[in-house]
């Protein structure tokens, strides 16, 4: 059974930390294994890649990235317009931790993931919505997730 360190579910946004880059971009991570990042550009640059993730050891993180969606964002959270859609085979193998880090100029720390390797542009995130779904991914509108699988029926 693959590991899932509990304290990465939910969203991450790198913004506290972007201070004066042209680029932001977010992470998410699903409960039952699924996720995404999200980059975005202030040239209106949108870019979603899908990942499965897992911790194959303590403070080591594995994503290993299924669909990338890429294009212009437009007014809201989604998509403008696509540029390219389609399966993606890239595996990020990283360490990680999560724990207080200040921001520039905060006074204050934010509890962040601070990974080892880039992930869509950036290594620092700060912590963002605990309760995300599938259907927040601003990707899931053109390219649908499959629906979670039915449960068996009872054994007699």
């Amino acid at each position: 059974m693959l590991h899932l360190d509990r304290r990465l579910i939910g969203g991450w946004y790198s913004a506290p930390f972007d201070v004066g880059a042209m680029e932001t971009s977010d992470l998410v991570f699903l409960a039952d294994g699924r996720g995404w990042s999200r980059f975005e550009s202030i040239s209106s640059e949108l870019s979603v890649s899908r990942f499965r993730w897992h911790c194959p050891d303590a403070g080591v993180l594995e994503l290993r990235h299924t669909w990338r969606v890429d294009g212009r964002w437009g007014s809201g959270d989604g998509f403008a317009a696509v540029d390219s859609s389609g399966p993606e085979d890239e595996v990020v193998h990283t360490g990680y931790r999560v724990g207080p880090e200040t921001p520039p100029y905060a006074t204050r720390p934010v509890d962040a993931l601070v990974l080892g390797e880039v992930v869509a542009f950036t290594t620092t995130y700060a912590r963002g919505e605990r309760t995300v779904s599938a259907a927040d991914d601003p990707s899931a509108a053109l390219v649908p997730y499959a629906p979670a699988p039915r449960p068996a029926p009872p054994r007699r």
